[in-house]
C-alpha cells in the first residue's frame, strides 16, 4: 500500500482499473490516494477530496474480505494526521453494511440520512472528525438530521451542484441528481435508517 498524489500516471492506471464509474470518478478528483497494486493494476483505493475531505473505498470484488479495505484506510487516517486535516466526511448506501460497520468501528459518527430520487435511493452521511475544527462541523452537519435542516440540505445540493467537484470531487455530472419533492417525502433520522440494516 502506498499513498500517492493524482498525478497524470495515476490517473491513467486508476482508468486501466476496474473501479466502478463512480468511485473513479472521486478518485480522479480527489488531493490523494491510499493504493494497492497487483501486477502494477490498482485493485483498491481509498480516497481523500474536496473542501469536505470527502472519502471513499473500493477493493475489486475477487480482492475482497481479505483486510485490504482497512488497510487502505489506515493508510488515509496516517496520511491525513501527516496533513493536518480536520475531518473526513463519506457517504454509505444502506446495503452496504460491511463498509458502514468498518467505518463505524474506527470512529465515524452517522450525520443524516439523504433521499436522492427513486432511482438512485438513499444514502447516509458519516463524519471522522479529528479535532476541534471537526467537531464544530459535525455539530452543524447534524442539523441536516432534523425535516427542516434535510430540506435545507436538499436545497443546497441544488443549487451547488455546479460547484460539487471542488466541495466533495464528484463532478457535477456523474453525482446523483436529487428529486426535491421525493427527498422531503421520504426523510427518515439517521437513526432509523440504521434500524432497517444489520450495523
Amino acid at each position: 500500500m502506498v499513498i500517492v498524489e493524482v498525478t497524470d500516471e495515476v490517473k491513467e492506471a486508476l482508468r486501466n482499473s476496474d473501479f466502478t464509474p463512480l468511485f473513479l470518478d472521486n478518485c480522479l478528483n480527489s488531493k490523494f490516494l491510499a493504493v494497492e497494486f497487483e501486477n502494477q493494476k490498482i485493485i483498491g483505493a481509498c480516497f481523500v477530496g474536496g473542501l469536505l475531505n470527502s472519502n471513499g473505498i473500493e477493493i475489486n470484488e475477487e480482492f475482497r474480505g481479505k483486510g485490504m479495505g482497512k488497510k487502505l484506510l489506515s493508510e488515509i487516517l496516517e496520511e491525513c494526521k501527516k496533513r493536518k486535516i480536520s475531518f473526513l466526511v463519506g457517504v454509505f448506501k444502506p446495503t452496504n453494511a460491511v463498509s458502514i460497520k468498518t467505518h463505524l468501528k474506527i470512529g465515524y459518527l452517522p450525520l443524516f440520512t439523504v433521499h436522492y430520487n427513486k432511482k438512485e435511493g438513499k444514502e447516509i452521511v458519516v463524519i471522522l472528525p479529528f479535532n476541534k475544527k471537526g467537531d464544530l462541523l459535525m455539530s452543524f452537519l447534524k442539523l441536516f438530521n432534523f425535516r427542516i435542516g434535510n430540506i435545507f440540505f436538499a436545497m443546497l445540493m441544488r443549487i451547488s451542484r455546479p460547484l460539487l467537484k471542488d466541495i466533495i470531487a464528484f463532478s457535477s455530472g456523474k453525482m446523483p441528481k436529487i428529486d426535491f419533492f421525493y427527498s422531503i417525502k421520504h426523510f427518515e433520522k439517521v437513526q432509523k435508517t440504521l434500524e432497517t440494516i444489520q450495523v
